[in-house]
């Protein structure tokens, strides 16, 4: 099902057209999957954006947020605090409430995986504690408004292939380090880069041609909700998790570890040059995976919203 799913990306890259410039995986592209999780639940399912954002108001930092805010005009206003949401957890790295290993969930998928079948990692479990935040009515207000952040960076992190898969080979004893231990070029004329950040700025450095719009219009024409299969499966969100973290696990082994990237060298001066098709393909992935996550984390966000009506009842007066 994977391998076919693959076979439609590249046709599909004509039709972006991406503001320049940002990172997919980034700070901007986690704003970007939020706003398209913005968007599906703004036309959608409108109550269940209403309660997420009476409930935002209870962040930490959301003066912060309503403060850049402010400026903008509604409903650009709305959706630049659930963006900032979405990027929330990598602004406050280094910090007292960054749990570093929850935005990734590694595994070795190239080379010596059967002699390393340690996980990194404990993205699951960051999954788990903010879901049952969020969709607990009774749980302290200020949590739950963190968890929406948090769920909506995990489910976006652990669509990128590099933060599920990394290699274990001669080359990489000790793994790569999901790949930042790895170096490509993007191009003959480009400077190295290693897999991870090749994932992360595929937009950046992609070259394409982008007069205008915006990241999440852009790829949401290019990947419509109704053109990605498996967006949901059967089970309960915990169990939905687990399923997209194996199927970014198989993108890790069967593209991220394949062709010129399973090429890549400790060594910047002597990294290989990416095909032309390469490039082409990767970029039209990357562009599938933060489309996905965005319409991934939309049904995820309302699924908790209808858990937490369904038990409100039972929650002290």
């Amino acid at each position: 099902m994977l391998r076919g799913a693959l076979a439609g990306l590249v046709p599909a890259l004509g039709l972006l057209t991406l503001a320049s410039p940002a990172g997919a995986w980034s700070e901007e592209t986690h704003q970007t999957t939020g706003a398209i999780a913005w968007a599906d639940l703004s036309a959608s399912r409108p109550e269940v954006l209403a309660e997420l954002m009476t409930i935002a108001q209870a962040h930490p930092d959301y003066a912060l947020f309503a403060r850049h805010a402010a400026t903008l005009p509604e409903p650009v206003r709305q959706r630049a605090l659930f963006e900032w949401l979405a990027r929330w957890p990598d602004d406050i790295r280094t910090g007292p409430e960054d749990h570093p290993k929850w935005h990734y969930a590694l595994r070795v998928v190239h080379g010596r995986s059967w002699l390393w079948p340690v996980r990194n990692g404990t993205a699951k479990q960051g999954f788990a504690v903010h879901y049952s935040a969020l969709a607990n009515p009774c749980a302290p207000k200020g949590d739950r408004a963190k968890a929406i952040g948090w769920l909506i960076h995990i489910v976006g992190d652990m669509q990128q292939p590099m933060h599920a898969g990394h290699q274990m080979t001669m080359a990489f004893p000790a793994t790569d380090r999901a790949g930042e231990l790895a170096f490509v070029r993007r191009y003959p004329d480009s400077a190295p880069v290693n897999l991870h950040q090749y994932w992360d700025k595929m937009f950046q450095h992609s070259r394409v041609a982008a007069p205008s719009g915006d990241w999440a219009a852009a790829l949401a024409r290019a990947w419509p909700r109704q053109q990605i299969t498996g967006l949901r499966r059967e089970g309960s969100a915990f169990r939905q998790f687990a399923l997209q973290v194996e199927e970014t696990r198989d993108l890790a082994q069967l593209v991220a570890y394949r062709g010129t990237f399973a090429q890549a060298v400790a060594e910047g001066q002597t990294a290989p040059v990416m095909t032309t098709s390469e490039n082409a393909f990767a970029l039209a992935l990357a562009g599938r995976r933060v489309a996905t996550a965005g319409y991934r984390i939309a049904d995820l966000l309302a699924t908790a919203m209808e858990q937490s009506a369904a038990t409100r009842a039972a929650c002290p007066a």
